[in-house]
C-alpha cells in the first residue's frame, strides 16, 4: 500500500464470518485489494462452514454504538458499507449515530436477508423495518434479485418489467438501488440500477460458472462504496465493481468445497 497518496478509508458495519469468505473479513480483503483501508464494526459473530450457519451471536447494541463512535471520532471516513444487521434495535441505534455524521459520504447497504446456506437472519417484517429505517440515510442499496423481491413485497419479476419495479423501490425507499444478478437462467450477469433522479440503467457481463462465490455480495458492495468515494459515478462504480468481481472469481482458491471463497489477494 503506497503511503504517498491519500488512502480511502471505509467503515464496514457487518457480521463476522469465521471462514473469512464473507462479512467484515471479505470487506477487509476487498479494501486491501483496492489499496483502501477498512475500519470495522462487528454486528454479529457467526459459526459457519460451506454447508451451514451453526450459531450466531448478536453483538449488544451498546457495543455496536461504541465501535462506531470510537472510529468516527478519530478517523476520516470516506465511505460506509453496511452488511448484516442483527435486529431492528441495532439498526435504529446505527441510524441515529450515522444521522449525526456531518460529512456527506457514500453509504452502501447490502440488505442481507439470508445466507446462501439458507440461514434467515430476521423475519420479513423486521427485515423490511430495518431497511426502511436505513433508507432515511439516502444510501445505495445492493440487493440481489431475491432480496429485491422481498424489499418490494413481490414474488415474481420479469426483466422486461424491471423499470416499473425499480420505480416502485424508489417511491418506497427514496434511495438508489443496484439489483445484482437479475438473470437467473441466462448466461449473462445483469445488474439493473436506478439513480436518485429516476434514471435507469443496466450493466451486463458474461456470467462465470464457479462454486467459489462465497462473499460476492459483501465484496461487490464494498467495492462499490470505495469506487463512489473515489469520485466515480454510480454507473461507472457498478461496472468497475463487476469487473473486479470477475477477477476475484477467476482467482479463487480451490479448497474442494461446494461453496468456496473468492480470491481477493491471490
Amino acid at each position: 500500500m503506497k503511503h504517498n497518496k491519500k488512502i480511502t478509508l471505509m467503515l464496514s458495519i457487518a457480521g463476522s464470518d469465521n471462514t473469512s469468505g464473507a462479512g467484515v473479513q471479505a470487506d477487509i480483503k476487498t479494501c486491501l485489494a483496492m489499496n483502501a483501508y477498512c475500519l470495522n464494526c462487528v454486528t454479529a459473530v457467526t459459526s459457519q462452514d460451506s454447508k451451514k450457519v451453526y450459531k450466531l451471536f448478536k453483538i449488544p447494541d451498546d457495543l455496536v454504538v461504541s465501535q462506531i463512535s470510537t472510529i468516527i471520532n478519530e478517523y476520516r471516513i470516506d465511505c460506509i458499507k453496511i452488511g448484516m444487521i442483527s435486529n431492528l434495535g441495532q439498526a435504529k441505534k446505527i441510524h441515529a449515530l450515522l444521522s449525526t455524521f456531518k460529512k456527506k459520504i457514500p453509504i452502501v447497504i447490502d440488505p442481507i436477508y439470508k445466507s446462501t446456506t439458507n440461514k434467515i437472519f430476521n423475519n420479513l417484517t423486521t427485515y423490511l423495518s430495518i431497511y426502511k429505517t436505513f433508507s432515511k440515510l439516502k444510501p445505495i442499496f445492493t440487493p440481489n434479485l431475491f432480496e429485491f423481491k422481498k424489499l418490494i413485497k413481490t414474488s415474481h419479476i420479469e426483466n422486461h418489467k424491471m423499470k416499473s419495479f425499480l420505480d416502485l423501490f424508489l417511491q418506497e425507499y427514496r434511495s438508489m438501488v443496484v439489483v445484482t444478478n437479475c438473470n437467473e437462467t441466462d448466461n449473462n450477469s445483469d445488474d439493473y440500477f436506478i439513480t436518485e433522479d429516476g434514471k435507469i440503467g443496466i450493466h451486463s457481463l458474461k456470467s462465470i460458472y464457479s462454486k467459489n462465490t462465497h462473499g460476492t455480495g459483501c465484496t461487490f458492495s464494498t467495492s462499490l462504496a470505495i469506487n463512489l468515494a473515489r469520485g466515480f459515478n454510480l454507473s461507472q462504480s457498478i461496472l468497475r465493481s463487476k469487473k473486479l468481481m470477475i477477477k476475484f472469481i477467476k482467482k479463487s482458491p480451490n479448497f474442494n468445497l461446494s461453496y468456496g471463497p473468492l480470491g481477493h489477494l491471490l
